[in-house]
C-alpha cells in the first residue's frame, strides 16, 4: 500500500502561491495573527479557485429547510460557516492531510494549524494543475 506524501509549505511559500494565483494578497502578518473572519473568506476563495466550492451556491439555502427554523435570518451565519466547515472537511480528508480539520479551525484558527491546511490544499492544486499540464502534453504526442 502506497503512502502520499507532499511537502509541507512555508509561510513565505504559501502567501507567494496565493499571491501569483491571484487567490487572495495575503501578508506574513495576516497568517500569524489570523482572524475568523479572513479565514473564513480565505478558505472560501480557496475552495472556489479549485473547485470544491460553487461560487454561486454560496450562501445560497433551501427554502424548505429555512421554513423549519423560526428565525432563519439569526442564524444565517452560522449556516453559511458550518457550509465552509463541512466542505472544507471533506476536501481535507480527500486530500489525505494528515491532520483532520474540526470546527475549531475555523472559529478559533490556530496558525501552524491554519499553515498545515493552507499548504495541503495548496499542494493538491499544485498537483492538479501538473496533471491537466502534463495529460496536455500526453494527448498531443499520442492522440487517438
Amino acid at each position: 500500500m502506497s503512502t502520499f506524501v507532499y511537502p509541507v509549505l512555508s509561510r513565505a511559500d504559501i502567501i507567494s502561491l496565493l499571491a501569483s494565483s491571484e487567490i487572495a494578497a495575503v501578508t506574513d502578518n495576516d497568517i500569524k495573527n489570523i482572524k475568523p473572519d479572513f479565514l473564513f473568506n480565505l478558505y472560501t476563495r480557496l475552495l472556489i479557485y479549485i473547485d470544491a466550492l460553487n461560487e454561486e451556491a454560496q450562501g445560497q439555502f433551501e427554502f424548505s429547510a429555512l421554513e423549519q427554523i423560526e428565525n432563519p435570518d439569526l442564524l444565517i451565519g452560522s449556516f453559511q460557516v458550518m457550509n465552509l466547515y463541512c466542505r472544507l472537511r471533506d476536501v481535507v480528508e480527500s486530500i489525505n492531510c494528515p491532520i483532520a480539520f474540526n470546527l475549531g479551525d475555523l472559529v478559533k484558527p490556530d496558525p501552524r494549524r491554519t499553515e498545515h491546511f493552507l499548504s495541503a490544499i495548496l499542494n493538491f492544486y499544485l498537483y492538479k494543475s501538473l496533471v491537466l499540464v502534463v495529460n496536455a502534453k500526453m494527448a498531443r504526442l499520442c492522440p487517438l
